[in-house]
């Protein structure tokens, strides 16, 4: 009865380490290119950010504490905007995200996708929030 529990016991560890692990979420890659003061204005600055997204990318549900201006340079995006629905964008195409506008962006394809995005925010502030 002994090693019966024992084999039972060494089973049952076997099979919680065998546990499929939740996939870490595919994460862009993110260049910052400038960030300056917004000329006539010291409370906001401007950055603007070169981002790679690999197919499968996903931002997550997040806002920004100022205007975001994200233009496609390759492949397509879809982004998620609380209260003005889904966009798909292409290359050459552009969207205004308002400030404090709950949004996410996601490449479906197979295809890596890369933006230019363009910020206008509060200084000081962090560039993103994420939103459960």
């Amino acid at each position: 009865m002994r090693k019966l529990m024992m084999v039972a016991c060494a089973l049952a560890a076997l099979a919680v380490g065998a546990a499929p692990q939740a996939a870490e979420p595919i994460k862009s890659q993110v260049t910052e290119l400038m960030s300056t003061p917004l000329t006539g204005d010291a409370s906001r600055e401007v950055k603007v950010l070169n981002v790679v997204q690999p197919p499968g990318a996903d931002s997550g549900r997040h806002f920004h504490y100022g205007d975001q201006y994200t233009t496609v340079q390759e492949g397509e995006i879809k982004i998620t905007v609380d209260g003005d629905g889904e966009h798909v964008l292409k290359a050459g195409q552009v969207l205004h995200i308002p400030p404090m506008t709950v949004h996410r962006t996601q490449n479906l394809t197979d295809k890596p996708a890369r933006t230019t995005e363009f910020f206008i925010i509060a200084k000081g502030k962090p560039l993103s929030q994420k939103v459960e």
